[in-house]
């Protein structure tokens, strides 16, 4: 699982944003309960995963104060 890059996050569509930040969260807590139950074999899945979704929050925070 690679960490998106900023940049790509920018250029993305607003709705394509929103529809993979829920995907990303949704992820997030399946990983989450997955390594309470069994571990996972790579729990640094969840650090950029966590990392991911507070680059999309920020450029959604971002986009939604420039309109305002």
């Amino acid at each position: 699982m690679a960490l998106k890059k900023y940049s790509e996050i920018t250029g993305m569509n607003s709705e394509v944003l929103e529809r993979d930040l829920k995907s990303n969260i949704e992820d997030l807590h399946r990983l989450k309960l997955e390594h309470k139950l069994k571990g996972l074999q790579n729990p640094v899945q969840i650090k950029f995963l966590r990392r991911e979704i507070a680059m999309m929050k920020t450029e959604m925070t971002k986009r939604t104060s420039t309109q305002s």
